[in-house]
C-alpha cells in the first residue's frame, strides 16, 4: 500500500513542479524566500549556483531535510553536501536523495565555483542524477551538467544566472525520457545593511515560467526572518535563520492554498 502512495504522489505532482526536482531549491533559507535560491551567495550555492562557491573560503558541511505536506517521512528529500576551499576555487560534493526503496531519485554532484574578480564569478556542477522503481523496473540515469554565472554590480546590487541540462538528456535504455532544460535569473537589492529583496524567474522548457519574490531582514545579532511567495503553482513561504557560532540553522515552510504547509529544516557549520 505505501509503494502504491509513493508513485501516486509522484505522479500526480512531478508534473506541476510540486515533487522533487532536480533543480528545486536547497536549504530552508531559499524555499523560505519564495524558493529564490541563485542569491546571495552562501554554503547552499553548491546546490543552487556554484558561482556563488567563489565567496565560500572555508571548509564546511551541511545538511537539509524537506517534507512535503505533512505525507509519509518516505516521500521527503534529504540532501548533503561537503566544501572544499582550494588556492585554485571551492570544490563541493553534493547529494540529493527522494523517495524511499520502492521509488527513489539521487542526484549526486561535483561542482566547482571561483571567483574570476571582485565582479564576476563562475561555477559549473558535473551530475549524476538517477531513477528506481520496485525491485521489477530497475533503475536508470545519466550524467549532465549545470553552470553558473553571478555578477556584484555594486555594494547593494547583484544578480546572477544559471542553466541546468541544457542538452535534455534522456533517461532510460527501452523507452528513454528527456528530463528538462530550467533557466533561471535572479536580482538582490540591499536596501539597507538589514533588509534584502530579491525576484528571481524559472523557465523550463516544459512547463510555464515560474516568478518568484522575497525578502530577508536581520532582525536582531544572528536572527533573520524571512518571507516570499511564488507562482504556478501560487505557493507562500515563510522562514527564520540563526547563526552561532559557526553553525547556520534555518527553518521554513511553503503553503499550498490546498494542500497546506511544506516545512524545510537545515543546518550547516564552517570549519574555521
Amino acid at each position: 500500500m505505501k509503494w502504491f502512495f509513493g508513485i501516486l504522489f509522484i505522479f500526480i505532482f512531478h508534473s506541476s513542479s510540486i515533487a522533487f526536482q532536480p533543480t528545486q531549491p536547497i536549504g530552508a533559507r531559499a524555499l523560505a524566500m519564495g524558493g529564490i535560491s541563485l542569491l546571495p551567495a552562501d554554503f547552499w550555492s553548491v546546490f543552487n549556483n556554484q558561482a556563488g562557491l567563489g565567496s565560500q573560503t572555508n571548509w564546511a558541511f551541511g545538511f537539509a531535510y524537506d517534507s512535503y505536506f505533512g505525507l509519509d517521512k518516505n516521500l521527503s528529500l534529504k540532501s548533503g553536501a561537503f566544501l572544499i576551499p582550494t588556492n585554485s576555487g571551492t570544490f563541493g560534493l553534493t547529494l540529493n536523495y527522494f523517495g524511499y526503496s520502492a521509488y527513489h531519485e539521487q542526484k549526486i554532484g561535483l561542482a566547482f565555483g571561483k571567483s574570476l574578480s571582485k565582479v564576476f564569478s563562475v561555477g559549473i556542477q558535473i551530475d549524476y542524477i538517477s531513477i528506481s522503481i520496485g525491485n521489477d523496473y530497475g533503475r536508470a540515469g545519466a550524467f549532465t551538467f549545470e553552470i553558473g554565472v553571478l555578477a556584484k554590480l555594486s555594494e547593494s546590487l547583484q544578480i546572477a544566472s544559471h542553466i541546468y541540462n541544457p542538452y535534455l538528456v534522456k533517461i532510460g535504455k527501452v523507452n528513454p525520457e528527456p528530463t528538462p532544460a530550467v533557466f533561471k535569473f535572479a536580482a538582490a537589492y540591499k536596501i539597507d545593511k538589514d533588509l534584502l529583496l530579491l525576484a528571481e524567474y524559472e523557465q523550463r522548457n516544459d512547463i510555464n515560467g515560474i516568478l518568484k519574490i522575497g525578502m530577508e531582514y536581520h532582525l536582531v545579532e544572528q536572527y533573520f526572518v524571512r518571507g516570499g511567495l511564488s507562482t504556478n503553482p501560487n505557493l507562500f513561504s515563510f522562514g527564520f535563520g540563526l547563526n552561532i557560532n559557526g553553525f547556520n540553522i534555518d527553518f521554513g515552510s511553503s503553503y499550498h492554498q490546498i494542500l497546506g504547509f511544506s516545512p524545510k529544516a537545515a543546518l550547516y557549520y564552517r570549519i574555521k
